[in-house]
């Protein structure tokens, strides 16, 4: 659905799952869409769940909102819950969403029922020890030109629509065995692609911007979040490395931490009723 903001902009929801059940805002990854929703829609309806998922500004099919700073985005969010007539929701943070997940649990905390990051990517001044080479250079390239670091993450797009196995291939390089497993699976492999090119749908605008309020001070203190808050993560993930989750539990007050032996950056939502099951209850 499309939703209006005050400002007129329009901000593109996916909702999924029991529509009438417990809404949980999901915030999706970097260079990925709110179509990340549609691979928890099963699981939101067999455990009654409602997952709505925004694209955040420039990316997939919201309009462009420039950010001074990425907890700015959690007006956005409070948007999309005023529109949905949401009080107070769950959030989950997958990978470069978790900040902004967080962001919101800081700064509209009334908002937050409670908070799950999901192989959160952290601060910029956290170590990158055990990330894989290209990630690293996507970041250690945003913090000195985040449009291009958009734009040739852009042209991944372009290739994973003309030779989509060549751009899996690349994507799967330096990752550990359990993730090419998982992103050899069809289902998983079709989300991922899905996600991927709905991402830059409007250009790399929105992923550079991303990129920008990553790699720059995020304008809110971890350590003020309040929320009940879960944090899970898989030690052989090389996309974030498992010491960030391990940050995140530090800094936050009374955070859960769950670590997943084996289990890498995209295997760990290989069961996404096993994610999303704590927030039902």
């Amino acid at each position: 659905m499309e939703l209006r903001a005050s400002d007129g902009r329009v901000i593109a929801v996916e909702v999924v799952g029991d529509h009438d059940a417990r809404p949980v805002l999901l915030c999706h990854g970097l260079a990925d869409s709110r179509l990340a929703a549609r691979w928890l829609e099963q699981a939101a309806r067999e455990l009654g769940l409602c997952v709505i998922a925004p694209d955040r500004p420039g990316t997939g099919g919201t309009d462009r909102r420039w950010l001074g700073q990425l907890a700015d985005w959690a007006d956005d969010a409070a948007a999309v819950l005023d529109a949905l007539r949401v009080d107070s929701a769950p959030l989950l943070g997958v990978s470069g969403g978790g900040p902004f997940a967080a962001a919101c649990a800081a700064r509209i905390p009334a908002r937050v029922h409670s908070l799950m990051l999901v192989c959160p990517l952290g601060l910029p001044e956290w170590p990158t020890d055990g990330m894989a080479r290209g990630e690293r250079l996507s970041l250690t390239l945003a913090t000195r030109a985040p449009a291009f670091g958009g734009w040739s993450l852009s042209r991944l797009a372009a290739l994973a629509r003309r030779s989509p196995e060549i751009f899996l291939w690349l994507a799967a390089t330096n990752q550990p065995d359990v993730d090419i497993r998982a992103l050899r699976q069809p289902e998983m492999r079709e989300s991922f692609l899905t996600c991927y090119l709905e991402a830059f749908r409007r250009g790399s605008w929105g992923v550079a911007q991303d990129l920008r309020l990553l790699t720059r001070p995020w304008g809110f203190d971890l350590r003020s979040i309040a929320a009940p808050t879960s944090i899970h993560h898989g030690d052989a993930d090389t996309t974030v490395p498992v010491q960030h989750a391990r940050l995140y539990a530090e800094a936050i007050p009374g955070a859960q931490l769950q670590i997943y032996p084996g289990e890498g950056h995209f295997s760990i939502l290989s069961h996404p009723h096993g994610i999303l099951a704590a927030l039902a209850a």
